[in-house]
């Protein structure tokens, strides 16, 4: 039996979560992006689109994912803020109980973060939060 992409789900989730967490709306407020402008405001998230296997178990049929989740930040001469909002990432989603619209998820892990200096100049930082997770709905 082949696997059942719920990753729109999962993404939906994951960025709901990020969106209404309120250490998060404190460093970046609302932006939270799947895909974002040239002029988009810092600082921000932005989520990328899971990358997706089948997920099978008895009785169970889905996905596992890897979701990505970028933070960018500008103004800082050393990596604490950015390694502070990579937290708070990491805080809201690590072994969070987020529900979805179809199926369950059955589990998401913070695996690792990584920052990064960003190209725009001094100050200018990206981390990365990747996490995996499984979702998937009862057969």
């Amino acid at each position: 039996m082949a696997g059942l992409d719920l990753s729109p789900d999962v993404l939906r989730a994951v960025r709901a979560r990020l969106l209404a967490d309120p250490p998060l709306r404190a460093l970046v407020g609302g932006r939270v992006r799947e895909a974002v402008s040239a002029r988009e405001e810092w600082p921000f998230l932005r989520v990328d689109p899971p990358e997706v296997s089948p997920y099978e178990a008895q009785r169970w049929r889905g996905c596992a994912c890897r979701l990505t989740v970028h933070a960018f930040l500008r103004g800082a001469r050393g990596l604490g803020p950015v390694q502070a909002l990579l937290a708070a990432v990491a805080q809201a989603l690590d072994e969070a109980d987020l529900t979805l619209d179809r199926g369950e998820l059955l589990w998401i892990a913070h695996e690792r973060s990584l920052v990064l200096p960003e190209p725009l100049g001094p100050g200018s930082w990206h981390g990365v939060a990747r996490f995996a997770a499984v979702a998937a709905e009862t057969t």
